[in-house]
């Protein structure tokens, strides 16, 4: 069995780096608890943890290899680190990973709930 993980970004299904988990198993949509915000970052969005004013991400759920979470902890580079997060029914205690703005920048825009891509 592989680590889950919430994909928001442009890992998701028909957005640029997708190809990426082209060997990995899609387990669903799921969402957020309201304790998160999208940064907009350019290309790309980052999740930011945000318990006061956050809301609830839109995403979906992903078990990937290891070998794969190797090249994913690489492409997503030290501006991230692996948190666990907690998700709204019916993925409601299910252990899932995020990768998380490790120092988020406010300044940037809001990126809304579901990550269009840029």
């Amino acid at each position: 069995m592989g680590v889950r993980l919430f994909i928001y970004g442009t890992l998701k299904r028909g957005h640029r780096a997708h190809p990426m988990l082209s060997e990995q198993r899609f387990l669903g949509e799921a969402t957020t608890v309201p304790s998160y915000r999208l940064l907009d970052l350019g290309w790309y969005p980052g999740l930011a943890i945000c318990e006061d004013q956050g809301l609830s991400i839109e995403g979906e759920i992903w078990e990937v290899s290891e070998s794969c979470l190797v090249d994913l902890d690489r492409y997503e580079s030290d501006e991230y680190e692996k948190v666990p997060i907690d998700l709204l029914p019916p993925h409601k205690g299910t252990t899932v990973l995020a990768y998380v703005l490790r120092e988020p920048d406010w300044t940037r825009p809001d990126a809304g709930t579901c990550w269009m891509g840029a």
